[in-house]
C-alpha cells in the first residue's frame, strides 16, 4: 500500500521474523554474542528468554543463517508438553525421518547420525523455540539425550528459547540437574527510548527508505506505546505509515502516530501503554518545531531517499573510533553497540570485545563483562601479550563476582605462559590460601582501591596502541 509512496523496497515493519531487519542494538547484540560464545566453547545447553515479541526467533534465524554451513542445525517450533516423546520431532527437524518409529529405532537413528556428523567434524545443534511449552518431562528427555556427548567430543548442543515461564521452570528444584548444564543464559529486555528510535530508523533504512521519516517525538511516542517491545514497535509504526500514506504526509509526526494508535486501540486487543494521552495528541494541532528537531544519528548522515541506498556504511575502524568517543562521554550502551559493529572485522575482534567488557564493568554488569572478555579471547590471530592482558581482566572480573575457582584457572593459564605477569603469582597464592574468604568478592570493582583503574590503563594501552 504505502511502499511505493515512501519509496520502500520492502515493508519495513512486517511482523514475520526476518533476521535481515533485526536491529543490532546492545540487547540483541549481547544475546547473539553469548549464543555464539556458547557455540564456540561447545556449551551443552544454552537458554534465551524474553517476553513475546522481543525478537528471539529473529535472533535464532540469524544464528542458523550464519552457522548452518559449519554445523547441522535442527529447529523444533511446535512441540508441546502433551506429546508422548520429543525425539520424533527432533528427527523431523533434522530431516532424518517423517515416519512413526519405535522408540529404540528412533534413538538408534539419532545416535548414528550424531556419530556420523562427529566424524565429519560437524556438531549437531538443536534449537527448541517456545520451549516453555515442553514441561518438565520433555525437558528431562532433552537432558538424557545430551548424555550422548560421551568422551572428549561434543556431538550435540541444545538451545532453548522461550518466554519467562521457561526461566521459572528451569529454576524449580526438580530441574536442578538440568540447570547445572546450562552454560549460557540470557534474558532479552525491552528497548530503551533511544534504541526504539534507532530500531525504527534501522528498519526504514534496510527497507530502502529515508531514516528521518519519523520525527523524534513520533519515535518517543512509539516507545511509550510499545514499552520498547519490538513487535509492538512494528505494529504501531506500520499503522502510522498507513495513516501517513492516507494523508499523503511526507513526515510521520507524533500527531499521526497518536491518530493511528488511537484508532487501532479501540478494539481493545492490542496491548498498548500510555493510551490516555492519545486523545489529546490526536486532536492537537501539528507542532512546527517538531519538524525542525534535528534527528540524532549514530549511523550515517541522513540522505535523500534516492541516494540513501548508495550511502556506504561506516567502516569498522570508524565504528570503533566513535565508540571510544561515546565511551569517554559515558554513553556506554551506545558505545557497546558500536563496538559490536566494529567486531564484524575479525582483525578487530579482540580489542572491540575487550572494550565491550570494559563498558559492562563500568555499568556494573559484571556477568556480561565476563562473557564479553571470554568472547574477545576467541581470536586465533591475537598476539600473546594482548591475550594475557584480557585474561588478567577476565580473572579479576571473575573474582569480583565470587567465582574464585574460575579465576584461579585463568591465573594458572597466565602463570604457565608468563610467571612474572603483573601480580598473578600473588593473586594465585592468596586465592589458594583463602579460597573461601569473601574479602575480594565483596568489593565493588570500581572502588578506588580495586583493580579497575590499573587494569583499565593496562588494557587501554594495547587497544589504543594497536590503532597506531
Amino acid at each position: 500500500m504505502y511502499e511505493g509512496y515512501y519509496q520502500f523496497k520492502a515493508k519495513p515493519f512486517a511482523l514475520l521474523p526476518d533476521s535481515s531487519f533485526l536491529y543490532p542494538g546492545s540487547e540483541h547484540q549481547a544475546a547473539y554474542s553469548l549464543l555464539e560464545y556458547g557455540i564456540l566453547t561447545q556449551a551443552p545447553f544454552m537458554v534465551l528468554t524474553g517476553d513475546p515479541g522481543m525478537g528471539k526467533t529473529s535472533l535464532l534465524q540469524k544464528l542458523i543463517a550464519e552457522h548452518g554451513s559449519r554445523h547441522k542445525i535442527g529447529l523444533v517450533t511446535n512441540a508441546r508438553y502433551d506429546i508422548e516423546q520429543l525425539l520424533p520431532w527432533i528427527l523431523l527437524s533434522l530431516g532424518l525421518s517423517t515416519k512413526r518409529l519405535d522408540p529404540i529405532e528412533a534413538y538408534h537413528l539419532f545416535s548414528e547420525f550424531l556419530s556420523q556428523e562427529a566424524k565429519r567434524l560437524r556438531r549437531v545443534i538443536l534449537i527448541i523455540d517456545e520451549a516453555q511449552s515442553l514441561g518438565a518431562e520433555l525437558l528431562e528427555e532433552l537432558r538424557l539425550l545430551s548424555n550422548m556427548n560421551d568422551g572428549k567430543t561434543l556431538k550435540l548442543q541444545i538451545i532453548l528459547s522461550g518466554q519467562p515461564d521457561l526461566h521459572a521452570l528451569l529454576q524449580r528444584i526438580d530441574m536442578t540437574q538440568f540447570a547445572q548444564r546450562i552454560v549460557v543464559d540470557y534474558h532479552l529486555k525491552p528497548l530503551s527510548e533511544s534504541d526504539t528510535a534507532n530500531c525504527i530508523r534501522h528498519r526504514i533504512r534496510v527497507a530502502g527508505g529515508q531514516p528521518s521519516l519519523f520525527t523524534n517525538k513520533a519515535c518517543a511516542l512509539v516507545h511509550r506505546l510499545s514499552r520498547g517491545n519490538p513487535r509492538l514497535i512494528n505494529q504501531v509504526s506500520d499503522i502510522a505509515l498507513t495513516y501517513g500514506y492516507a494523508e499523503q504526509a511526507r513526515i510521520i509526526t507524533s500527531k499521526l502516530v497518536a491518530q493511528a494508535a488511537l484508532d487501532r486501540s479501540k478494539g481493545g486487543i492490542l496491548p498498548l501503554a500510555a493510551k490516555e494521552e492519545l486523545v489529546g495528541l490526536a486532536a492537537a494541532p501539528e507542532d512546527p518545531a517538531e519538524l525542525d528537531d534535528p534527528i540524532p544519528s549514530p549511523g550515517p548522515t541522513i540522505l535523500s531517499a534516492e541516494s540513501v541506498q548508495d550511502y556506504p556504511l561506516s567502516s569498522p575502524e570508524e565504528d570503533y573510533s566513535r565508540a571510544m568517543a561515546l565511551k569517554e562521554e559515558g554513553r556506554l550502551k551506545e558505545a557497546v553497540e558500536l563496538f559490536h559493529s566494529a567486531a564484524r572485522d575479525k582483525s578487530m575482534w579482540l580489542k572491540a570485545y575487550s572494550q565491550v567488557g570494559l563498558c559492562y564493568v563500568k555499568m556494573k554488569e559484571h556477568h556480561a563483562a565476563i562473557q564479553a572478555f571470554r568472547t574477545a579471547l576467541d581470536d586465533p590471530t591475537a598476539l600473546q601479550q594482548d591475550l594475557l592482558d584480557v585474561l588478567y581482566v577476565l580473572g579479576r572480573s571473575l573474582e569480583s563476582v565470587g567465582k574464585a575457582g574460575q579465576a584461579m584457572e585463568v591465573y594458572h593459564r597466565i602463570n604457565h605462559s608468563t610467571p612474572t605477569f603483573r601480580d598473578v603469582a600473588t593473586r594465585l597464592r592468596e586465592l589458594q590460601q583463602t579460597p573461601k574468604q569473601p574479602s575480594h568478592e565483596g568489593k565493588s570493582i570500581t572502588d578506588k582501591h580495586s583493580w579497575f583503574s590499573g587494569v583499565m590503563s593496562n588494557v587501554q594501552r594495547f587497544l589504543i596502541g594497536s590503532q597506531k
